[in-house]
């Protein structure tokens, strides 16, 4: 599964990067913000998930954990 994670600031992405980029079951890269999708920051989290066991869940509760606003965005 692929995606994007649109955050608010800069600060939060980097702080997505720095959370998610330490897991094993998910690659992750910081990129432009996509043209379709509108957000504050210019930056965005491109997410590939490796493990399907882990799930787009599993990212929405690590990112309410560390209290960063979001926006999940998945690809088709």
């Amino acid at each position: 599964m692929k995606g994007y994670i649109l955050v608010w600031t800069t600060f939060s992405a980097f702080e997505c990067e720095r959370i998610l980029g330490g897991l094993e079951w998910i690659y992750i890269r910081l990129v432009p913000t996509p043209r379709e999708f509108s957000s504050d920051c210019g930056i965005a989290v491109f997410f590939e998930i490796i493990d399907e066991m882990k799930g787009i869940t599993t990212i929405e509760n690590i990112l309410k954990d560390n209290k960063i606003e979001y926006e999940i965005k998945i690809l088709n």
